[in-house]
């Protein structure tokens, strides 16, 4: 076995539609990043003029890649995963805009993946920005009817050195291996917003890669930063994503068990965002997109874009 390069390219992606005083955060970060052997591409994601305008003012020097309209996650990113599969880099480190990274975080990561080169899509411990002690997610369990998240808004109890391999990891921030990118392909675009990256894992998991997340190495996360402005939105996509999913990846008999134990699910949630969390925009637009999910699901199947 060949001896593992000291130093393989990494290209960091950061996907830009909103918040410009959060995406300038994240790549002042990135700049500090201790790695010697690194790149960062911003995808313009239909991004407001003046906001790109004051990035390129900003980070003059820093590619871009343009989409024209905002093409969701999956479509953005994959744009810049196009662009990066047609040179040499051997890892991609997605980040979401509203993260900041410590500046030994691809050292650490890069370290792992190459000791264990089972593992395709890594990520480190996600922890809230609002409230640093606590998590913003480890990764999730995956089963024929629901995805289990781990370390979802629990205390961080600390650092540890053993990964934790899960079903799947997510997006925020996911280092991907350039083998999972060409033998398992790039992100379901149907997807738009929420269970891409879920799906990625299953699909990477399926031709035999690990999934897993390091706990010694953590960023911040300002979880759903991007939505927070549009009521709704965010659970109209989880809704939509979520029948989507699981459609996909069900058997004849678990989309039949699936579809009668849903309509429980969706009444549950409805509920607890009406009532108990009084949000009825979020009620309404989950319901809204779990209709327009099991929708598609009904229309014939379609090659997926990725």
């Amino acid at each position: 076995m060949p001896e593992p390069t000291p130093a393989p390219l990494v290209t960091i992606i950061v996907l830009h539609w909103r918040g410009v005083e959060r995406t300038t955060a994240c790549l002042h970060s990135l700049a500090t990043l201790e790695y010697p052997n690194y790149r960062v591409l911003l995808v313009d994601n239909g991004a407001l003029l003046h906001e790109m305008q004051q990035l390129r003012q900003t980070f003059p020097d820093l590619p871009v890649v343009q989409t024209h309209r905002n093409l969701g996650f999956a479509g953005g990113v994959n744009a810049a995963l196009r662009h990066t599969l047609a040179e040499t880099s051997s890892y991609v480190l997605l980040l979401n805009n509203d993260t900041l990274v410590p500046a030994h975080l691809l050292t650490r990561l890069i370290a792992v993946m190459q000791q264990h080169p089972q593992v395709g899509i890594l990520t480190p411990k996600l922890r809230r920005a609002d409230d640093p002690q606590r998590l913003a997610g480890l990764g999730c369990r995956v089963t024929w009817y629901d995805v289990i998240p781990s370390g979802w808004n629990t205390l961080d109890l600390g650092d540890g050195e053993q990964l934790l391999s899960f079903d799947a990891v997510f997006g925020s921030a996911m280092l991907i291996s350039r083998a999972v990118l060409t033998q398992v392909g790039l992100f379901d675009e149907r997807f738009f917003f929420y269970y891409e990256d879920i799906d990625l894992c299953v699909r990477a998991r399926q031709h035999g890669f690990t999934v897993a997340c390091d706990p010694a190495v953590s960023v911040a996360h300002a979880v759903a930063a991007s939505t927070r402005r549009a009521p709704g939105l965010r659970m109209f996509y989880m809704g939509r994503s979520r029948q989507l999913f699981f459609h996909k990846h069900g058997t004849g008999w678990q989309r039949s068990l699936y579809l009668l134990q849903e309509p429980f699910q969706i009444a549950r949630m409805v509920r607890a965002r009406w009532l108990d969390a009084g949000a009825p925009a979020d009620a309404i637009g989950y319901l809204g997109g779990c209709l327009v999910g099991l929708a598609m699901c009904a229309r014939p199947a379609q090659k997926a874009k990725r």
